[in-house]
Formats: C-alpha cells, sequence, structure tokens
C-alpha cells in the first residue's frame, strides 16, 4: 500500500475511533425536578460525598445582569467525597481539577420539544483523560468513585430518560494549564497564604471573575486526622465569569455546565518554596461537547487566556 493510501486509512481508523469517544451521560426526568434535586442533594453523605458549594437557579442572576432568559432552570453542585479523594491526591495532585467536580442540573424554556430535567457530570473516562492521569488502580479507585454516585442518582431520581453526549474529536493532549510561583521562605507560612488568597481573588474580581466556592483540602484533612504531609498547603476555588457563562449555558450550550464553575487547584508541596496552580482548559470545552461557531470559540480562549494573564500579574509562570 502507498504512503499516501497507508496515511489516507489511518486516518479514517482514527476518526472512526474517536467518534465514539464518549463526553458525558446525562439523565433525564419529565417537568422540574429541582425539589427531587434538593433531596438528592442531602443523601450525598451517605455515600461519603459533600457539597463544597451549590450554585443554584443560576437563570435568575443572567437575567438581572444580562436580560436574557432562554433557560428555565440551571443550576451547578460542586461535589466532591473528601476521603475518597485523599489517596488520589497524595498520588497524584492534578486530581484536584476535579475536587470537586460539578453535577449539573437544567431544563430549557421550550416544553413543546423538552419538557424535561436534564442533570449530571462528565464521565470518569473524560475526567481522567483531561487530567492526564494513566495508572490503572488510581483510574478504578476514581471511576468507582463516580459511579457510586450515579447508582444513588438512578436510586433516587429514578430517570426514564439517557442522553449521550460524544465526541469528534480527541481531547487535548494536555488537558490541563498548571502555572508554578516560586517564593521566598516566608515567616508565617498561613498568613503568607491568606494574602496570596486575598490577592488572587481581588485581581480575578477586577477581571469580572467571581469566586464560586472555595475549600481548603489541607485543613480538613488536618481537622480528620488524616495524613496529607506530602503537601504544607493544598486548597481549590471554584472559578466563574458570569458573562462568559451566559454566553454559553444561556445561549443554546446548557450542558457545558458540566464544566463550570471551573476548579482551580493551588498546593505546595512539602519544604517546598513553590507554590503550583492547574485548571482544565477551556479547549477541553470546546472538544469534548463539539463546539463549531468560530466567533464563540475565539470568544471561549479569550477568557481562559485571560486566566493565565491573570495569573501572570501574580507572578506565576507556564509550567512546560
Amino acid at each position: 500500500m502507498k504512503l499516501g493510501k497507508l496515511l489516507l486509512t489511518l486516518s479514517i481508523l482514527l476518526n472512526i475511533l474517536y467518534a465514539t469517544e464518549h463526553t458525558a451521560t446525562l439523565y433525564g426526568s419529565e417537568d422540574n425536578k429541582e425539589i427531587a434535586l434538593n433531596e438528592l442533594m442531602k443523601e450525598l453523605p451517605n455515600i461519603g460525598y459533600s457539597i463544597v458549594k451549590s450554585n443554584k437557579n443560576i437563570q435568575e442572576f443572567y437575567y438581572q445582569k444580562f436580560k436574557e432568559k432562554n433557560v428555565e432552570m440551571i443550576s451547578f453542585f460542586g461535589i466532591t467525597n473528601l476521603k475518597a479523594m485523599r489517596p488520589l491526591l497524595l498520588q497524584n495532585p492534578d486530581f484536584g481539577a476535579y475536587a470537586p467536580f460539578n453535577l449539573l442540573a437544567y431544563k430549557t424554556l421550550d416544553i413543546e420539544k423538552d419538557d424535561n430535567t436534564w442533570y449530571g457530570h462528565l464521565s470518569a473516562d473524560t475526567m481522567l483523560s483531561i487530567i492526564g492521569e494513566k495508572d490503572t488502580k488510581n483510574r478504578n479507585s476514581f471511576t468507582q468513585m463516580i459511579e457510586s454516585l450515579d447508582s444513588l442518582i438512578e436510586k433516587k431520581m429514578k430517570p426514564t430518560l439517557h442522553k449521550s453526549l460524544d465526541r469528534s474529536a480527541a481531547l487535548p493532549q494536555k488537558g490541563l494549564i498548571k502555572m508554578t510561583l516560586k517564593f521566598d521562605k516566608p515567616d508565617d507560612l498561613e498568613e503568607y497564604i491568606e494574602d496570596l488568597v486575598s490577592d488572587h481573588d481581588g485581581r480575578f474580581s477586577k477581571h469580572n471573575f467571581i469566586i464560586a466556592g472555595f475549600k481548603d483540602f489541607k485543613f480538613e484533612y488536618d481537622d480528620m486526622d488524616l495524613d496529607f504531609e506530602k503537601y504544607d498547603a493544598y486548597w481549590i476555588s471554584m472559578l466563574c465569569h458570569f458573562q462568559f457563562s451566559n454566553s454559553i449555558f444561556n445561549r443554546g450550550k446548557p450542558e457545558a455546565g458540566m464544566f463550570a464553575p471551573c476548579t482551580v487547584y493551588f498546593y505546595i508541596p512539602k519544604g517546598k518554596n513553590e507554590l503550583h496552580v492547574g485548571y482544565a482548559s477551556v479547549s477541553n470545552w470546546i472538544t469534548a461537547l463539539n463546539f463549531k461557531d468560530k466567533k464563540r470559540i475565539k470568544y471561549m480562549k479569550s477568557i481562559d487566556a485571560e486566566v493565565v494573564e491573570t495569573f501572570e500579574e501574580m507572578g506565576f509562570t507556564l509550567d512546560n
């Protein structure tokens, strides 16, 4: 076979393979299921999960700020399983990109075409692919953690519909944006971190971002008397940009809310004077949900670049 035909054949085979890549499965129930979803949230502690932050009925904020209402309901529940995540975070700090991950719920206004509430999250495999986790044991542990949530959803919500979201191209090879800030050893590390968090929140606020949730994992594990000594500090901040999210979730792509708010994780390795930060790139959104509109993609990437620029203002530099 000539080289040209061989390459064409390989290209076709790869396209077939990528066409079957699964991004997520959303569960569906008829009518507005907001009350039932709130009851579901109360059951999370029974399987080890907790809510880092609930951001409910965001459509109300979209309407107040932008005078647009294209969804009846859209809510974001940032959830995590502290005990299940601890060994994973100790093995790979990049698991922080999905600690928490988002459980999305939405219902459109077009009741003639779709009078259902849809709810769900990115598949375990999608999240694992984005952080680049290869270890079989870690992948299995994370997947089992997600499966326990899915089992609870099926049991309590009894969905009558399922919607498979598949992507037509492979996710980016580097799904995470990672940066590092090197600093002089402070007299008081706790005070240094408090000042840095305050600086972070203020700078992002000036760029029209909001902090939609925060959790100090180092504090949580110390409080639980669980070993987490690999890190001198480890926390997450849930980042949201209302104009950005309105332009997507409120304009025809509510399912993209599975990616938001974006969990940004920070950690200082034990005894090191360097702060690491990481988060999932918007390029994952574009590929995972088959965005095609060039103008919209350009805008999405510009907001992603603005996050990098804001961290650079703080002294962070991109990792190679």
